[in-house]
């Protein structure tokens, strides 16, 4: 049952994202990804990539819908001319904002009838979990390469 509610949270909060930045034109992939880029701005594709367990034609294709759109902007990496570092431009800024906004009525919602303690032992729960998760995969993918 466990999985089946994360899936119908994640499934709602999805909807409910797209819907309030519809008028932005910004998708829930591309919103996801400039929440990333908000807290580690200047990082690369591989990165983004990793840390989503995409691949990375999956995460280049995002990328070149926030480019077009003026969301982000590519920069030459001074130490691997090969490399591109992501960072948000103004315009991807301001839809942070938005965003955030959005993010804020989500978890007044979401958290609707749950005390500060509870809060805060669901967010250790599932940080836990996801640790726990991470490191199983980790460890799936070094024993069948």
């Amino acid at each position: 049952m466990l999985m089946n509610n994360l899936s119908i949270i994640v499934r709602h909060s999805k909807v409910f994202c797209e819907r309030r930045l519809h008028n932005s034109g910004v998708g829930f992939p591309e919103q996801v990804i400039l929440m990333y880029l908000a807290s580690n701005n200047g990082v690369n594709q591989d990165a983004i990539a990793q840390h989503f367990m995409l691949d990375k034609g999956a995460i280049a294709k995002t990328l070149r819908k926030l480019e077009e759109k003026g969301l982000i902007e590519r920069h030459q990496n001074p130490e691997n001319k090969r490399e591109n570092l992501i960072s948000i431009a103004p315009a991807g800024q301001s839809i942070l904002g938005e965003m955030g906004a959005a993010l804020e009525e989500w978890n007044q919602s979401f958290f609707e009838g749950l005390s500060d303690e509870e809060i805060q032992q669901y967010r250790r729960i599932t940080k836990k979990i996801a640790d726990n998760v991470a490191r199983i995969n980790e460890k799936d993918s070094i024993d069948h390469q």
